[in-house]
């Protein structure tokens, strides 16, 4: 794999982005912490600008004591700016996932509209929200998950404010249970993008697998990192298979699309996709820690490549 395209500006400190190119084409990138910190740059490239949070006051969910605002997702539906953001604290069940909107998708100008009102569960974490919607008027694809049964999609209301009422359908799980873990691989942080290969609209769900941050003296062995897998299918709603036609959700499908490599890249996820029209092609972009400078939090940083489906299947 290649290293990341190069990326000037606030480029660290940089958790789960979600990227959106507003109609004057600047680059809008939300992210993990800080109530959702929000940066802007002319380019993918950048130079990265940090402008602020989304929610200066936090948000009106209160789902555990000690949370943070995590995994943005952010969307333009009509005129309106919607973004999608997770409520919990590591390592605990107790989550929420909540949406503001924006007419700008500037700072200062968010309205928080607290929780959507996906229902609790123990089979799956309301965490890591991705909403697909192929237009205004389509329905929603809502896709939500992490660790305990994976991931799970739903639906939400017109307004896009609220669930729909429609029971969550599991559509990515991985029962492996990897060496010195005792519950099964992590799935999670699923992107739902739409792409036409050979005349026929394909819907790939890329997702993160495996430990996103380890501290330095406990990695995990090779292979049971992070790392950015995808599975397609010819409806939003799946089934999903791999590139070697296992299920992925009954057979530990999962096609790998990007893992630690070279000297620079540990740890590749919390992924999403996005059309750059200045290049003319698929991008992919995550956060990844990089080992010549620590595993800290703090140190991850920003990355993207473009991504070729010329063989059907993302490669990057």
């Amino acid at each position: 794999w290649p290293d990341p395209e190069p990326c000037e500006g606030n480029c660290s400190f940089v958790h789960d982005p979600s990227l959106i190119r507003r109609p004057d084409g600047m680059w809008v990138r939300f992210s993990t912490l800080g109530n959702i910190a929000i940066a802007t740059a002319p380019k993918l490239t950048g130079p990265w600008t940090y402008e602020g949070p989304m929610l200066p006051k936090g948000t009106s969910i209160m789902a555990v004591e000690g949370q943070q605002m995590w995994a943005p997702d952010v969307h333009l539906l009509g005129d309106t700016y919607y973004t999608y953001y997770a409520v919990s604290r590591s390592g605990v069940q107790t989550s929420d996932i909540g949406v503001a909107t924006s007419k700008t998708c500037d700072i200062n100008s968010w309205t928080d509209h607290g929780s959507i009102g996906v229902p609790k569960s123990s089979s799956y974490n309301l965490i890591d929200p991705n909403m697909y919607c192929e237009c205004p008027t389509c329905d929603s694809h809502f896709t939500f998950g992490s660790g305990w049964e994976g991931i799970f999609e739903t639906g939400l209301d017109k307004d896009f404010l609220s669930w729909k009422d429609e029971a969550p359908l599991q559509t990515i799980y991985n029962s492996t249970i990897p060496l010195g873990q005792d519950f099964p691989a992590i799935a999670e942080g699923a992107f739902l993008f739409g792409w036409k290969s050979y005349g026929v609209t394909f819907y790939y769900l890329f997702f993160s697998s495996g430990a996103c941050c380890n501290a330095a003296n406990a990695l995990l062995t090779p292979g049971n990192e992070y790392k950015i897998m995808v599975c397609r299918a010819r409806a939003p709603i799946g089934p999903f298979y791999d590139a070697n036609g296992r299920n992925c959700l009954t057979q530990n499908g999962g096609t790998l699309v990007l893992s630690s490599h070279g000297t620079r890249v540990y740890a590749p996820g919390g992924q999403g996709v996005v059309f750059d029209p200045d290049a003319n092609r698929v991008a992919m972009y995550y956060h990844y820690a990089d080992p010549n400078i620590g595993y800290a939090y703090e140190d991850f940083f920003f990355g993207f490549n473009y991504i070729d489906f010329s063989h059907g299947w993302p490669v990057v």
